[in-house]
């Protein structure tokens, strides 16, 4: 099998030759962690052939955020807080320098959309067919900001066009991200100013999540007719611990109708698999949009309460990706291999599961557990005994020497210790 057919077997909940490797990943400040814990620069540059992890394929730039940007400008900085005004328009307070890069604290203090009037001057920011979203500009500078961290920034980069002959030739899976219509428009209004529209505007909810159904099929439309994309992954982060972040009612009310459109659209060009990337519980969403709104769910975070093999029986069809406890990974490597263990037996009872971490990998999890789980997970995935495999240690035996274990505390410090 192709990296492609393998991957749609177990979407589609047949049997592939053997399970897809795919791991999870660490962030910016992980790195930072483990090149001290003997990663080297050259492994971190050719991340995924160290680890032997499948490729996956994009299709280019697709620039979702507001054109022109706001202007970003700083109102006030107090040591290593900054109060500044980001390029959606939204007013925050950041740290200068975060402690842990890649997981960025963000306070938000006002959002620039609370009136149908704001939201009309929005949309002159959001028109789909801008061509900046779309069109090569690869090796360009990236633009200078205040932003510390990836989310809701501009990155340049080759444009679908570009890519087209070359998606057409890959065996591996296309796949391609979309910011959903929860998270945009939280990212319009704020939690809190979005939860009160619900009820006080919801016209004006309505009108926005409307918009974005249509902006996100408009963008796609032309990519997406000339280029194979298996798979599509909407962003809507849109859960708390232990409920959703609004109601099922709502989410039957305001998404469920234009998530059966943005199916049916995916669907008619070629999408195998259209599915949700929402951090928290999940149960609620699941009960309203599966099966009409979406195929599958990601990353299944259990300190949230979802459990995959719950999901599995309760939902037969379901994709999964995700699922195995982060804060496992933390301690001796006999609970690493429980846990992938368990999660493993779940992927092999039910199918239409794949095992990898659960969110980003942080920095508190060493970088020998790490590899240890990675090298459990293509060894499953090779269809070895889960009582008995014991994996070689081939990538720890490639590392350097341990300089200095990560330590939370000295981080925090590091940012925050002259206002201690």
């Amino acid at each position: 099998m192709t990296h492609r057919e393998r991957f749609l077997a177990v979407v589609r909940h047949q049997q592939p030759d053997r399970m897809p490797y795919r791991f999870g990943g660490p962030r910016a400040s992980t790195l930072a962690a483990w090149r001290k814990q003997g990663l080297s620069e050259e492994q971190i540059a050719h991340w995924g052939e160290f680890l032997g992890q499948d490729p996956v394929c994009g299709i280019g730039k697709l620039y979702f955020g507001p054109l022109p940007p706001f202007p970003e400008e700083i109102v006030e900085e107090r040591g290593n807080l900054r109060v500044w005004r980001d390029s959606w328009g939204v007013l925050r307070l950041d740290a200068v320098r975060q402690p842990t890069e890649g997981f960025a604290t963000r306070r938000y203090l006002e959002f620039p959309v609370k009136t149908p009037a704001d939201f009309e001057k929005m949309k002159e920011r959001f028109d789909p067919h801008t061509p900046e979203r779309t069109v090569s500009d690869e090796g360009a500078p990236v633009p200078d900001t205040l932003n510390p961290d990836g989310y809701r920034r501009y990155y340049p980069g080759k444009g679908w066009r570009d890519l087209v002959e070359y998606c057409r030739q890959t065996d591996a899976p296309v796949s391609v991200g979309v910011p959903g219509l929860y998270l945009t428009a939280r990212d319009w209004c704020g939690f809190e100013g979005l939860s009160l529209m619900f009820h006080d505007q919801p016209n004006l909810v309505h009108e926005m999540m409307e918009y974005w159904t249509w902006f996100i099929m408009e963008i796609c439309r032309e990519p997406f007719s000339k280029i194979r994309v298996d798979q599509v992954v909407i962003s809507e982060d849109m859960a708390y611990k232990h409920a959703a972040m609004i109601s099922p009612d709502h989410i039957r009310e305001f998404m469920l109708p234009r998530y059966r459109r943005l199916h049916e659209f995916f669907a008619d060009k070629g999408v195998a698999c259209f599915m949700m990337d929402s951090d928290g519980y999940n149960g609620q969403i699941l009960e309203v949009l599966y099966p009409e709104g979406i195929r599958g769910l990601c990353p299944l975070e259990i300190a949230a309460g979802n459990d995959p093999e719950v999901y599995l029986r309760q939902y037969p069809g379901l994709f999964l990706e995700g699922g195995i406890d982060k804060r496992e990974l933390r301690f001796t490597k006999e609970r690493v291999r429980a846990e992938v263990v368990r999660r493993y037996r779940v992927a092999r009872k039910y199918g239409g599961y794949i095992p990898t971490v659960d969110h980003g990998v942080p920095p508190d999890v060493p970088l020998r557990n790490f590899l240890y789980m990675v090298e459990l997970l293509r060894g499953f995935a090779d269809g070895e005994d889960l009582d008995t495999y014991e994996p070689p240690g081939e990538l720890e035996a490639q590392l350097g020497p341990i300089q200095e274990m990560f330590d939370h505390r000295k981080a925090i410090a590091a940012a925050y210790g002259e206002e201690e």
